[in-house]
């Protein structure tokens, strides 16, 4: 029984060591420049794409990054649902609703306090015919490439998808 508890409290302390250290944060940890950088830059690149309607390589391009653990038939099926999706936004109105992109802007940069690795862009896309917000999550990985790690869009008011629980986590933490 005393072996036994001697066990039991030497494994607590190791646990609790174990707890102690890895809550340790920084909270000052930010993605380095050259991080964000490239993440606008290869949103620069897919809203490019968009405006000159090359649909299908920034289907590619998703498929690249967000596809790369999918098995061959979910990366088809993915790669023409992402196709489709942009082909309906590109109809031009009154017979689609967004037609030609007009420009786009970056309205918001979210940080999350502690990563310096994981940090999400938020861009208002600007069509002829009505607006739609794009949401870009990035990851950099161990070899430091950025890599996206989500996207998606969204035909909400601006004002209410900003003010989301998740969009706004990072300004009240």
């Amino acid at each position: 029984m005393k072996n036994t508890t001697t066990f039991l409290l030497l494994l607590t302390m190791v646990f609790n060591m174990g707890i102690t250290s890895a809550q340790n944060m920084d909270l000052n940890k930010v993605p380095k420049l050259e991080y964000l950088k490239a993440a606008k830059k290869m949103a620069s690149e897919f809203f490019q794409r968009l405006e000159d309607k090359q649909h299908e390589a920034n289907a590619d391009f998703i498929i690249e990054h967000l596809g790369r653990a999918w098995d061959e038939s979910k990366k088809i099926s993915e790669r023409n649902d992402y196709l489709n999706k942009f082909q309906l936004i590109s109809i031009k109105p009154p017979q689609g609703v967004y037609g030609d992109l007009d420009g786009y802007d970056l309205i918001e940069q979210g940080l999350l306090r502690g990563s310096d690795r994981y940090f999400r862009h938020t861009y208002m896309g600007y069509f002829e015919g009505n607006y739609l917000i794009f949401e870009f999550r990035f990851y950099v990985n161990s070899a430091e490439k950025v890599t996206l790690d989500y996207i998606g869009w969204s035909e909400k008011n601006p004002f209410e998808y900003m003010s989301t629980s998740d969009m706004l986590l990072p300004k009240y933490d």
